[in-house]
């Protein structure tokens, strides 16, 4: 097993999870996340980023859903958590419908973060939307193994897929890229995470993966 198999980091702690970070999301019984997952070969189906300061709570992600970009709650989708008044935690638990785990890419400044995390605040402000036909026209590219190209008529700022919208802010703030195709635009869930498992400028820091036995 890979050394930065998400099964053998630490447990998810809001508390932790920084600005910029990003979310990566396993969706239990969903077809449409168990078709993404089969045509990229990878365990992952959707990605977000974090949005909120370092130490503000609760944390919130930023996320390119069927319904357009839009801001979500990761503490009460993507796990439950209470907290007291002065915003300790005093009970978590999964949410039982998804696995998670966290990307952090490394040596970045918290300007640059800020930047990041302001530009897809940016985009769900403007009221962009999913890109339903860049979703299913991956899809028709991972069956013919021929990712690099993507015609001009794709190219549409006006609208994203997860991992394009995560990959987008990245690449415009910082110049970081995840994977060879992220210059076609067309970024999976897969290509950032195969980037955290071997990109050393990134890591996976937390994940409610649970070892295998």
């Amino acid at each position: 097993m890979n050394q930065k198999d998400p099964r053998r980091q630490n447990p998810v702690n809001p508390d932790k999870i920084k600005r910029g970070d990003i979310l990566l999301v396993h969706t239990k019984r969903s077809f449409t996340s168990w078709l993404i997952r089969r045509f990229t070969k990878s365990y992952w189906n959707h990605v977000g980023l974090f949005v909120s300061k370092d130490n503000q709570w609760p944390k919130w992600v930023i996320e390119a859903l069927g319904e357009g970009i839009v801001a979500r709650p990761f503490e009460l989708k993507y796990i439950k958590v209470i907290r007291d008044d002065k915003g300790n935690i005093v009970e978590m638990k999964d949410s039982g419908k998804f696995h998670i785990a966290v990307v952090r890419v490394k040596d970045l400044t918290y300007e640059q973060r800020k930047q990041i995390s302001n530009k897809v605040y940016k985009w769900a402000y403007e009221g962009r939307k999913y890109d339903f036909l860049l979703l299913l026209f991956g899809m028709v590219l991972h069956l013919l193994s021929f990712r690099k190209f993507r015609p001009r008529w794709l190219n549409k700022k006006s609208c994203f897929i997860c991992s394009e919208l995560v990959a987008t802010a990245f690449a415009e703030v910082a110049g970081i890229t995840f994977g060879k195709y992220t210059a076609s635009g067309y970024v999976t869930p897969a290509d950032i995470a195969q980037e955290a498992q071997t990109n050393e400028k990134m890591e996976i820091v937390m994940s409610n993966v649970q070892e295998k036995s």
